[in-house]
């Protein structure tokens, strides 16, 4: 009888994790889309003035993708700060809809404060394609890793 609990057990704290991991997988999926959305906006109104905040956005998402599999929490961190800034961004300069963007309740719990900095996750190299990146060409961002694979 213990034995079948205890397996029971663990059977619902992985299947519990299975989801946490699922749900963050979409968040950090979402916060693609949203990014994508932020450079049309940006392209739209010929704006520059937001350019090096778009690419502290891409270095977050960036930073988030790469310590998915190794480190949540501070995955979570970074993807946090990528949909924060992104819906901001949105939030003034859109003309639709930002509905979609908008940080649900269960989402909220990926505001984990981290210690991380994204310079000590993110390459030097890759660093420097996001800095040498053309944000105002929609082309652009597509050889960045901004989803998980």
């Amino acid at each position: 009888m213990r034995m079948k609990l205890f397996l029971s057990f663990l059977l619902f704290c992985g299947i519990a994790k299975s989801q946490t991991d699922i749900e963050l997988k979409d968040f950090i999926t979402k916060n693609s889309v949203a990014i994508k959305s932020v450079q049309k906006n940006m392209i739209r109104e010929a704006n520059n003035s937001y350019v090096s905040s778009f690419k502290n956005i891409l270095k977050n998402q960036e930073a988030a993708v790469k310590l998915y599999s190794t480190d949540k929490k501070a995955s979570c961190h970074f993807a946090f700060l990528a949909r924060t800034e992104s819906l901001d961004f949105l939030k003034k300069h859109t003309q639709g809809s930002t509905e979609y963007f908008e940080i649900t309740s269960s989402e909220k719990n990926y505001n984990k404060s981290s210690s991380e900095d994204q310079t000590k996750v993110l390459s030097t190299s890759d660093i420097k394609t996001i800095d040498d990146l053309d944000a105002m060409n929609p082309q652009s961002i597509n050889n960045l890793t901004l989803t998980i694979q």
